[in-house]
């Protein structure tokens, strides 16, 4: 059986020029066995998977700065961050990999895009692994027209908009801290690869501002049902108690899904990063992918 031996062994930092980007990756357990890629939520970056990664027994996980995020390059002055617009970049980093089929991880909007690209291209998607998100608020199709011009609006103003400066990265991390629901020293991983040295002095966020805008457009709940309907990977999706289990409606729509193993789990939104959760929720995705082998 093997051991959870990438717990002490190095992180490989990567990158990956696909799509005229280069995309930042952060690479655990390079050979063995499952083939995973990890998708980080809004806002964050490839080290939201600092933590568990390397608790995965083996498994060779490549997580990745989405466009925009973390080390990741911004997108071109005419392009958009809507969730399906991540979909190619995965496909070209997997073919760079050379894996024909791997494993989804992923944590709130990333489980979004997972779920898209597992009803979209089943042929590529092994199994699929979920964080607190699966689906996101689904919008009337008369809300179209306003949010699309919510969409322009925010493309126009944040497109040069000056990013936040902060004295110290420990000032930076205590501001987060207060949102995330997290421990200081379990954030910094995170927030310190979301920064980046200031002109002037001090750390600014390295994000492209893009990436707080709205959509240009968000599914029906018609949309998300025929994406749910089409899904056949064989899925886990690990609910945080303090966060979207707290949304009965996220259930009702998942209990009886036939490809979907649904469990709660105590933990915040973030519970993937929180010491005390990280062990059990490691476990919990080792039996899970052991039992599709088998």
């Amino acid at each position: 059986m093997p051991s959870n031996s990438n717990i002490s062994a190095p992180v490989l930092e990567r990158k990956f020029h696909v799509n005229d980007m280069m995309i930042a990756a952060q690479h655990w357990g390079i050979g063995n066995k499952t083939k995973i890629i990890a998708l980080h939520g809004w806002m964050d970056n490839s080290a939201s998977f600092q933590f568990l990664a390397p608790r995965l027994t083996d498994c060779e996980v490549i997580a990745i700065d989405m466009a925009g995020h973390g080390h990741s390059d911004h997108r071109c002055r005419h392009g958009a961050y809507n969730i399906w617009d991540d979909l190619l970049d995965i496909i070209a980093i997997a073919d760079k990999m050379n894996w024909p089929t791997f494993t989804l991880l992923a944590h709130s909007r990333g489980s979004f895009a997972s779920l898209l690209m597992a009803s979209a291209v089943p042929e590529r998607i092994e199994k699929l692994v979920m964080l607190d998100g699966i689906l996101t608020i689904a919008s009337e199709p008369s809300e179209a027209p306003k949010q699309l011009a919510e969409y322009l609006r925010d493309q126009r103003n944040n497109y040069q908009k000056p990013s936040r400066v902060y004295p110290s990265i420990d000032i930076a991390i205590a501001r987060r801290v207060e949102k995330l629901g997290l421990e200081i020293e379990e954030c910094r991983p995170l927030i310190e690869r979301a920064l980046e040295p200031a002109k002037a002095g001090g750390w600014q966020w390295r994000h492209d501002a893009r990436i707080a805008g709205s959509s240009a457009f968000k599914l029906t709940e018609l949309h998300q049902q025929a994406f749910l309907k089409q899904m056949k990977t064989s899925s886990l999706l690990i609910l945080a108690e303090d966060g979207f289990a707290k949304w009965p409606e996220v259930k009702v729509k998942l209990i009886e899904h036939p490809n979907i193993q649904l469990m709660q789990h105590p933990g915040c939104h973030h519970l993937h990063m929180q010491a005390d959760q990280c062990d059990s929720i490691a476990k919990h995705i080792d039996d899970f992918l052991a039992k599709q082998i088998e």
